[in-house]
Formats: structure tokens, C-alpha cells, sequence
């Protein structure tokens, strides 16, 4: 589907841009569906007082709307799991927040979170469960600040805020942030098993998905614009180190650090006292590990590394490439080189605290998912060797042909047409006897002599 998606987008531009437009509605159609429907019904309700039978069929539509719609407005959303920096903690931090958003003058910034991931976006919830008087948080990935040197931080940071600031009036940009939020939808009502809030756990558990991965495209074009958008307060080649750098910092962390560091835990399936205090705690080992990103080589192998990268299409993030194209520089230049990191700017001598509570942090929540993952992995492999040799003596049946597709999909991305078919073929084998086969009958055939009848 994605790629279809893909070339859909790139044949047809504007047709894809107006089916996502239209694809985005339904969302908002749904939430507003049952307090228009209330309103409606009160004031025909106001009208048919002295039909009675009439008030009754009217009281049985308003009834649930008005549930449905205080079931809504009760909605309350999950807070980005990460540390709340406050102006007293953190002040350098909000005098460049604050800075920038002054160059910008949009959006409003109420909350700045640090997260144990490489990102730097706005989150915006709404306040009152509808999609509306959104509150933005602005959240930061520590990764980012110990990578990045203050100029280039606070370039990526001119760079989400400059997004929001000139997409006003862009369709891609409506897109991307209702992207967003329908996704916050979907990951508030998961965490909420209450069954009068069923219809809604079902409506966004599907919708939400389908609609992620239908404007990956039109995401990944709005992240060109916003490129763009920086040049309007930054010169092009001072963005451009932020870029290059970025694109290095990304590397690094994605090729080297974290997966030396996941190899290592891999390693020891069973997580105990032993293991380095430096795996355990990766973000204090990151604070030491400056001097390895100032060598000019191996940033240098970085970026090549990543200008020969080739585009996911099913990630939003547009390759080194592309953005270089897009803001037109068609030359590396010189490597840029980190002295100072903009944790240590922006958060002086307190980031040592921080980087114990992130480490805290990625200890509970991504470190405790992966175990679970790569438990998950294990018992899948297990489950499906163990049916895979089980159909090569006997009957499946269709529940365990159904698991093995499924298991099949997840650890290899199998579709489950093709899994579903190779099972059954096996199985097939089994119910059709050898005797009966058309290549034995073949073989026959030939050894058998013609008889002779002159």
C-alpha cells in the first residue's frame, strides 16, 4: 500500500494532496458528529414538547449523544513521558526557546519536555478533549543537545517553530499536524478500556493508522518546507551545518552507538548487576564521548555515509540528499565540528542531574520495551520453528496456520497472502496421497514397458 501511496503522490501531486485533504475529515466529522447531533435534537426537541411520542424518539438519539459528547470532553491525554524543564531549571534552555519565538512569533510554548530519544517536535494536545484551544509542548531529545553544538541546536529549533509559523496557509502543514494529533487520539483511548468509550477506541484505532500511513508523503514534504522556511531567518550556509551536523549526529547514534550498546545487552539475556554501569546508563556515557565526534574522519564517514542513503517511504524524514536539493547546496564543503555541545550551553552544570534522571528514564520505558520486544522475538521464533517442522509431518490447523502467518509477518515482514499460502500448500501434501500425485503417475508412465500385442 505505501508504495502505491508513494507513486501516487509523485505522479499525481495535487489529486494525492486533495484525497489526503479529504481523507483528514472524517476525523474531526466523528468527534463533532455527536454534539451537533445533541444540539439538533435539543432544540427539535424544544419544538415537538407537546407530541409526546414524538419527545420520546427524540430523547432516545439525544441520550447517547450527550453521553458520547461528555465522554469526549472528558478525554484526557497522556503527558510526554520525559523530564518538565521549568524556566528555573533550565533558563539558558527557555532564552533560546523564548528567543526564537520572538523571530517566529508563532506558536505559543507552554512546556518543554527532555526526552531519551533524537527528536525535537511540537506536541499539541487539546484541552478539552475536543480538537480545539490546543496546548503546545515542545519536546527535546537529550541525544540532540549532546550531539549538537548551541548554533546548530537552536537551528533545528528556528526550524520546527519556523514550520508551525509558515504553515498557516499550507495544506501539507494541515496535514502533518493533524497527523499528529489523530495519533494522540489513538494512544489516549488504548490506555482507556472502559466500554462506553468502545465506539471511539474502535473508530481511532482505525482511522488513525490508515491515516498515518496514507500522508507519509504529503508529511515528508512539509518537512522540505520547513527547511525552507529556516532560510527566512538564517543564512543558507550557516543552516547548512546544522543539517550536515544533524545528519552526522543521526548516524552516529543510529549506526554505532545504540546498536553496539543493544548488541552488548543482547548478549546478556538476563540483566544483572554485572553488566558495565555504561550500558546501563548510555546518556552518561554520552556526556564522555565528545572526543569521538570531534574527529574529523569519522564525521567525514559519517556524512557520506549518510548522502548515500536512500529514501524510506515509509519514514517522514527526507534523506541528506533531498535536503540538500531542497535548500540548494550541491557541495559537502568542509565538515562541521562540535567544541562545545548545547547541553552544556543550554543546561551549564546541572545537565549531570538531567542526564541521571534521562538514564532513569530509558531504563523504565525504552529499555524495558526493547526487553519485552526481544522476549516476544524469542518466544516467536520458538512458536514459529516448532509449527514450521509440524507441517512437515502432519496436519495444521487453521488456527495454527493463522499464528504462523501472523508470527511470519512481524519477524520478517512476510504478507500474509504469501505465508497463508505456503502453509496450506503443505499441508495440501499431506491430504493428497504420493500415490495419487500427477508427477508419480509420470514416473510410472516411463518405467513401466509397453506391452508387445503383435
Amino acid at each position: 500500500m505505501m508504495m502505491r501511496v508513494n507513486t501516487f503522490s509523485e505522479r499525481y501531486p495535487r489529486g494525492y494532496l486533495c484525497a489526503a485533504l479529504i481523507l483528514m475529515l472524517p476525523g474531526y466529522f466523528f468527534l463533532l458528529l455527536f454534539p451537533w447531533f445533541a444540539f439538533e435534537g435539543i432544540s427539535v426537541l424544544i419544538e415537538e414538547l407537546p407530541n409526546i411520542e414524538a419527545t420520546k424518539y427524540w430523547l432516545l438519539i439525544i441520550v447517547p449523544c450527550l453521553f458520547f459528547s461528555l465522554k469526549i470532553f472528558q478525554l484526557r491525554f497522556p503527558r510526554v513521558q520525559g523530564l518538565k524543564m521549568s524556566k528555573e531549571l533550565a533558563p539558558a534552555l527557555y532564552s533560546l526557546v523564548s528567543g526564537v519565538r520572538e523571530l517566529t512569533k508563532r506558536p505559543t510554548i507552554k512546556d518543554v519536555v527532555l526526552t531519551d530519544q533524537y527528536e525535537l517536535y511540537i506536541d499539541a494536545t487539546p484541552r478539552l478533549g475536543f480538537p480545539f484551544l490546543m496546548s503546545n509542548t515542545l519536546v527535546i531529545g537529550m541525544p540532540m543537545l549532546q550531539t549538537l553544538s548551541e548554533a546548530q541546536f537552536r537551528g533545528e529549533v528556528i526550524r520546527r517553530l519556523g514550520q508551525c509559523a509558515s504553515g498557516r496557509f499550507r495544506p501539507t502543514y494541515w496535514i502533518y499536524r493533524t497527523r499528529l494529533l489523530w495519533c494522540r487520539y489513538e494512544d489516549a483511548l488504548q490506555k482507556r478500556r472502559r466500554i462506553s468509550e468502545m465506539p471511539l477506541r474502535w473508530f481511532f484505532s482505525f482511522y488513525a493508522p490508515l491515516f498515518a500511513g496514507f500522508t507519509v508523503p504529503a508529511a515528508r514534504r512539509d518537512e522540505l518546507a520547513a527547511d525552507v522556511a529556516v532560510l527566512e531567518w538564517l543564512n543558507d550556509r550557516d543552516y547548512f551545518e546544522t543539517v550536515k551536523s544533524s545528519a552526522i549526529a543521526e548516524g552516529f547514534l543510529d549506526a554505532c552507538f545504540w546498536r553496539k550498546l543493544y548488541q552488548s545487552l543482547r548478549k546478556n539475556t538476563q540483566i544483572t548487576s554485572h553488566i558495565k554501569s555504561d550500558v546501563m546508563n548510555p546518556f552518561e556515557k554520552l556526556e564522555h564521548i565528545s572526543g569521538h565526534l570531534r574527529s574529523k574522519e569519522f564525521r567525514k564517514k559519517c556524512l557520506q555515509n549518510a548522502i548515500a542513503e536512500k529514501q524510506n517511504i515509509f519514514n517522514i524524514a527526507p534523506v541528506l540528499r533531498t535536503r540538500m536539493d531542497n535548500i540548494g547546496q550541491s557541495k559537502l564543503r568542509d565538515v562541521p565540528i562540535v567544541e562545545k555541545t548545547a547541553a552544556a550551553a543550554c543546561l551549564g552544570n546541572a545537565r549531570k542531574n538531567y542526564v541521571l534522571i534521562i538514564d532513569k528514564l530509558w531504563r523504565s520505558t525504552t529499555l524495558a520495551n526493547w526487553k519485552a520486544d526481544e522476549e516476544k522475538q524469542r518466544v516467536d521464533v520458538k512458536t514459529v520453528k516448532a509449527l514450521s517442522q509440524k507441517s512437515r509431518r502432519r496436519i495444521l490447523s487453521m488456527r495454527e496456520m493463522l499464528s504462523y502467518a501472523q508470527i511470519a509477518k512481524r519477524l520478517r515482514g512476510d504478507p500474509l497472502r504469501s505465508s497463508l499460502r505456503k502453509i496450506v500448500k503443505r499441508n495440501f501434501r499431506h491430504l493428497w496421497p504420493a500415490s495419487l500425485s500427477w508427477s508419480v503417475f509420470q514416473r510410472k508412465q516411463k518405467t513401466t514397458p509397453p506391452n508387445d500385442i503383435f
